[in-house]
């Protein structure tokens, strides 16, 4: 988003509930930025709502999908209604740039991170195809991931491990863009922050497990997807 700000003027959107972490440290990167931020506020009418659309456009095949497509396909609905045509998103960044803890476990059982983020990289593009340019392109809303770029691809993909995981205790990784994202002003609460999945940072998870058991079923996803396949 402060290298979009050279050339437009960029709105940022979050989603989450009430308690979400990713809704307080996107105020403060808003306000670092000095760009608008649009709050995607979860409630538990949206989440039923956008499980069951989500479903109809990329299926029911994997749970995760459909939880962080619901995630997507809420946000991509209130781009709709905003008329904006063009999202940019920060995914690949976390492949790229060693951010998943996985890559860091991998380091304790003597396996090679690097192996793992090259296949994670190269299946990526498979995953964004099947959820998240079908549930933007639902909405006529072209989904784009800078971070995907072929120049940026080959440069991370280039890049030794060494420089984004210091080892098997190094529990923030994805130094260098910490380091670009210091260097252009953001606060240490966000250069600093570890990396959390969507599903937790926006409580989506927790809300669906909620939703779940007020229905008399598991606290669980699965057991509330497997609700909807018989609903």
């Amino acid at each position: 988003a402060a290298l979009v700000k050279n050339y437009s003027n960029p709105i940022l959107y979050t989603i989450g509930n009430k308690d979400s972490k990713d809704i307080f440290y996107s105020k403060i990167a808003s306000e670092s930025l000095g760009c608008p931020l649009k709050i995607i506020e979860l409630s538990d009418q949206d989440i039923v709502n956008g499980i069951e659309e989500t479903i109809d456009i990329i299926g029911i095949d994997n749970s995760l999908d459909i939880l962080i497509g619901t995630t997507f396909y809420l946000i991509a609905k209130r781009i709709n209604q905003d008329n904006f045509d063009i999202c940019l998103s920060g995914q690949g960044a976390d492949e790229l740039f060693f951010g998943y803890d996985k890559y860091r476990r991998a380091l304790t059982k003597d396996e090679n991170p690097t192996d793992l983020r090259n296949t994670d990289v190269m299946e990526l593009e498979n995953i964004l195809k099947k959820r998240e340019y079908k549930i933007f392109g639902s909405f006529g809303i072209n989904f784009l991931s800078p971070f995907l770029d072929e120049k940026v691809r080959r440069i991370g993909l280039e890049m030794e491990s060494k420089y984004n995981l210091k080892g098997a205790s190094d529990n923030l990784r994805k130094h260098v863009l910490r380091e670009i994202a210091h260097n252009l002003g953001a606060p240490l609460e966000i250069v600093n922050r570890k990396k959390k999945a969507l599903q937790y940072g926006s409580g989506i998870l927790d809300d669906v497990r909620k939703i779940s058991k007020e229905k008399g079923l598991a606290s669980s996803l699965n057991a509330y997807l497997e609700y909807i396949k018989k609903s």
